[in-house]
């Protein structure tokens, strides 16, 4: 498919925001292909991977386990003492990241495709039509997270403070996603934002 006949648009938000709703909305409702770059980012430090090699070739193979997994607490434990750690991973792995989910998204049939990602550093700017900030309000994010993953109110508020500020998110997105209503309502803004693009390719392919 040519690239002027597809739209990409790129998704963030913060923990409890419901990125995920507005996910499946587009892709059960819209026929959206949904790019997910913390999936990507996972399977490039699985054993056997080169993102893996590459990690272990920079900070020693502390962190994995007998099996030649990463072990989760003890990744933690090394880039808590290792103040560089954290940093030198993401330099290995988020080009790569980004290489495989441009590849993804260029080689999709689906005529919109969606990236989500937690952070956009590494992508090129111009890769976008747009990247939306899905908003909702502090204390509709705590209540979801302590009803769908059961975290007290002290832990929602503890990873909320370390995550990116709402008002970087906005510097950083093209369109702003109010989701602190109903899915119905999320569902109705969706079809209001994309319809008319949409109906735009599916007459030029028509064509």
């Amino acid at each position: 498919m040519n690239r002027k006949k597809r739209t990409i648009l790129g998704v963030t938000g913060g923990v409890g925001a419901g990125k995920s709703s507005v996910l499946e909305l587009l892709k059960t409702e819209f026929g959206a292909r949904v790019i997910l770059a913390d999936e990507t980012a996972h399977g490039l430090m699985e054993p056997g991977s080169e993102g893996l090699r590459r990690v272990v070739k920079e900070l020693g193979d502390s962190f994995l386990s007998p099996a030649g997994c990463v072990d989760k607490k003890r990744l933690a434990d090394l880039i808590f003492h290792d103040d560089t750690a954290l940093e030198k991973i993401n330099a290995i792995i988020h080009p790569m990241v980004w290489e495989r989910v441009i590849r993804e998204a260029k080689e999709a049939e689906e005529a919109l495709v969606v990236i989500e990602a937690a952070v956009f550093s590494g992508a090129p700017a111009d890769f976008f039509d747009e990247i939306w900030y899905i908003d909702t309000a502090k204390e509709n994010r705590i209540s979801r997270l302590m009803e769908s993953r059961g975290y007290t109110r002290e832990k929602c508020e503890s990873i909320i403070a370390n995550q990116a500020s709402e008002a970087d998110y906005r510097l950083l997105c093209s369109r702003i996603i109010d989701n602190n209503g109903s899915p119905d309502d999320v569902k109705k803004k969706l079809k209001e934002i994309l319809a008319h693009e949409i109906c735009q390719y599916c007459q030029r392919e028509q064509r």
